[in-house]
C-alpha cells in the first residue's frame, strides 16, 4: 500500500494575512491537510500526519524524519511577499528536494493548485540548497528518512483574492479532492469517477449556524481523541464531521465510539 506523510505547516494562529485578518496560514494548512488525508484514504492510501494537535509544534527536521517508510512527504502551506498586501503575485510553487526525486510530483501538484485556484501566474518548482543539504528543515528531515519531499505553497496570503478564496471551506474541499486525484494518478491508483463519493456515509457531530459554536464542538471532539475531525460549511451550516465510509459497518463503529464518548452523533450521506 502506498503511504503518504502529510504535514501542516506551522501551528496555532501563525502568519495572519495582511489582506484579510480572518486568515491565518496555520489554520488553513491544518484544515487542508485533514481534508487531503480524508480523500487519500478513500482512494486506498495509507496516510500519516506529523502532528495530532494543531496548537503544538514539532521541530522541522523531526517532522520530515517522521516520513520514514513513506512514499511521499507533503507539507501544506500558503506563501507571502514581505509583510504587506501584494496584489500582483499569486503563483503556486512547490519547493522540492534537491535530490530531484520529487520534481515531477511537485510540479504536478503546483499546476493543480494553479488550475483549481485560477491563479494569474504559472505554477513552478524550486530547489533551495543549504549548507547541510536541503535548505528547508522538513525537506532535510524527509531526505534523511529516504523520502521525496514537497513543500506545496497554495498561492499567496498577501494577495486579497487568493486569501479570500482560501478562507472558503468549500474551496479547500475542492482543492483537496483535486490534489488527491493528482497523487493517485502519479502513484498509479485509479481515480474515482462519477459520483463515487456521493454514497459515502459520513459520521457527523452537530450542525451549527454560528461558526463559534461549531468551533467549540470541534475542540471538544478533538479533545476526546477524535483528531481526524474537521469543520466544513455545507448549505449555510457549519458541520463537524468525523470520518466518511463506504462500508456501513465501519461508519456504525465510529458512531458507537462517539456516542460512548458522550456525543450526539449520527450518520448522514
Amino acid at each position: 500500500m502506498t503511504k503518504i506523510c502529510l504535514d501542516a505547516g506551522h501551528y496555532g494562529k501563525y502568519n495572519q494575512s495582511p489582506a484579510n485578518k480572518a486568515y491565518y496560514e496555520a489554520e488553513m494548512n491544518w484544515k487542508l491537510h485533514n481534508l487531503l488525508k480524508k480523500y487519500l484514504k478513500q482512494k486506498g492510501f495509507e496516510v500519516i500526519q506529523t502532528r495530532s494537535n494543531q496548537a503544538t509544534d514539532l521541530a522541522l527536521t523531526s517532522r520530515g524524519r517522521l516520513a520514514r517508510g513513506c512514499d511521499l512527504f507533503l507539507s501544506i502551506h500558503s506563501n507571502a511577499v514581505g509583510s504587506g498586501v501584494n496584489e500582483t503575485i499569486d503563483y503556486p510553487v512547490a519547493y522540492v528536494s534537491i535530490s530531484g526525486k520529487a520534481d515531477d510530483i511537485g510540479l504536478k501538484l503546483a499546476r493543480c493548485v494553479e488550475s483549481v485556484m485560477d491563479t494569474d501566474q504559472k505554477a513552478r518548482i524550486e530547489h533551495k540548497k543549504g549548507s547541510n543539504g536541503d535548505y528547508y528543515g522538513v525537506l532535510r528531515g524527509a531526505a534523511a528518512a529516504g523520502v521525496p519531499g514537497v513543500i506545496l505553497e497554495h498561492s499567496f496570503h498577501t494577495n486579497t483574492r487568493m486569501t479570500n478564496w482560501l478562507l472558503d471551506d468549500g474551496n479547500l474541499d475542492k482543492l483537496a479532492k483535486a490534489e488527491a486525484d493528482v497523487i493517485a494518478d502519479y502513484f498509479g491508483v485509479k481515480k474515482q469517477t462519477g459520483n463515487a463519493g456521493a454514497d459515502l456515509l459520513r459520521v457527523q457531530v452537530g450542525a451549527y449556524s454560528v461558526e463559534k459554536n461549531a468551533d467549540n464542538q470541534l475542540a471538544k471532539v478533538k479533545a476526546a481523541g477524535f483528531t481526524d475531525a474537521f469543520k466544513v460549511k455545507v448549505g449555510g451550516l457549519w458541520k463537524i464531521q468525523v470520518g466518511a465510509y463506504s462500508v456501513r459497518a465501519n461508519a456504525e463503529k465510529q458512531l458507537a465510539k462517539l456516542k460512548k464518548a458522550g456525543f450526539d452523533a449520527f450518520i448522514t450521506q
